[in-house]
């Protein structure tokens, strides 16, 4: 996927895991044998491989998780319309859970001044090809609030801000949702919208690089979209249930104690989106494939994944380990097999042929028990320590 610009989240870094509590060692069996392998003979570099108990965020950190939790509700854009096919998957520059604006949204300043009452969001991207420059692309930033009544304001302030873009933006209808806000910009082929539903705004970028190439402009097209975007949308984040601002502090972060679990990022790679556990759903968010994934996940029965140095896949059984360590790890024209961690045949590692600087150059998966590791690094030395030592984690729950 290549998304038109890089959109971090400010100050995520120092709240990466606001989190009281640590440990080691907890009690619970893994529902799995552990492979045969030999943890001494692991190369797990610096990471650290004691399990930690995941204890009360924050406030900030309890925003996030609101917002991270808002994924599991919130369509891909796959689902929208499966045109949208390429999404950003664990790119670097890819943006899910946020507290801050995004550089979609607008100004930092004018985006805190609009949304009194933010709590936090969740940002989804797709795209209809792999090369953005004969794509359509479609992003939903979605913001959960403390009440309906901000909520509502903060769309309208959104689009006001939006209607004094100097960027030759004009106020369109939305027939089939007259109490939303459209703004399309003929000269980009991109079309904004801003929706409100309950204690939820969503913010949405329509943009054709296609037609920009070509000079062309369809107001119609990009309406269609939007249109089916929204009517998607609405009736799954219905299900969501907001966490009361007194009560967001007490919020579970970890499920199964499979983050506690996961291997913690080292130096600037905590700068990234901060850790993170999703359900069936929301795993999809993060699939480079959702076509392929959407299935292979319910085939699995796939219960949580967790995002942190490495992504992990808690399943039903081993079986469906399987299923997925496969998928992710078979070859194709732009992947060559690599070499597997010292200890570790089992593990399938595979390099990028091209140099890509979105992508990580080397990328290894291993089923163990009802888990799956998968570990990403453009250093084949670091791909295999992170492996190693999320092999150890997972191993210190079965103990």
């Amino acid at each position: 996927m290549r998304a038109p610009s890089k959109y971090l989240a400010a100050s995520l870094a120092a709240i990466a895991f606001g989190v009281s509590g640590c440990g080691s060692g907890d009690d619970a069996a893994v529902a799995a044998t552990p492979a045969p392998v030999d943890t001494a003979v692991l190369d797990f570099g610096n990471y650290v491989t004691v399990p930690r108990t995941i204890g009360k965020p924050n406030f900030d950190r309890a925003r996030l998780s609101e917002g991270q939790r808002l994924g599991n509700y919130l369509p891909t854009a796959f689902e929208v319309d499966n045109r949208f096919k390429y999404q950003s998957g664990i790119e670097d520059i890819a943006v899910f859970g946020f507290i801050e604006r995004l550089y979609t949204i607008g100004d930092s300043e004018k985006f805190k001044e609009d949304t009194p009452g933010f709590i936090g969001g969740f940002y989804s991207y797709g795209q209809t090809h792999s090369y953005i420059g004969i794509s359509e692309v479609l992003s939903n930033a979605a913001m959960v609030f403390d009440s309906e009544s901000s909520a509502t304001a903060a769309a309208a302030a959104l689009a006001r801000r939006q209607s004094e873009d100097k960027d030759a933006r004009v106020m369109v209808p939305l027939p089939d949702f007259p109490e939303g806000h459209a703004f399309w910009n003929p000269a980009q082929q991109e079309l904004f919208t801003v929706n409100a539903h309950k204690n939820i705004v969503v913010f949405s970028n329509i943009k054709d690089y296609a037609k920009i190439e070509l000079e062309l402009t369809d107001l119609n097209a990009l309406t269609a979209v939007a249109t089916k975007n929204w009517a998607a949308i609405k009736p799954q984040v219905e299900g969501f249930e907001p966490t009361p601002p007194d009560k967001l502090t007490d919020i579970e972060m970890d499920r199964d104690k499979l983050l506690g679990h996961s291997l913690m990022r080292q130096g600037e790679e905590s700068q990234k989106n901060p850790p993170g556990i999703y359900d069936r759903h929301g795993a999809l968010h993060f699939s480079e494939k959702p076509d392929r994934d959407e299935p292979l996940f319910e085939e699995a029965g796939l219960e949580w994944f967790g995002v942190n140095a490495t992504e992990l896949y808690q399943v039903k059984d081993s079986k469906g380990a399987e299923l997925i360590s496969r998928a992710h790890s078979a070859l194709n024209k732009s992947l060559r097999s690599a070499e597997s961690p010292k200890g570790m045949p089992s593990a399938k590692c595979v390099e990028l042929k091209v140099k890509d600087s979105f992508s990580a150059r080397f990328h290894c998966t291993l089923a163990f028990g009802r888990y799956v590791i998968e570990a990403r690094s453009n250093q084949l030395v670091d791909v295999h320590q992170r492996v190693s030592a999320q092999y150890a984690l997972l191993a210190a729950m079965a103990k």
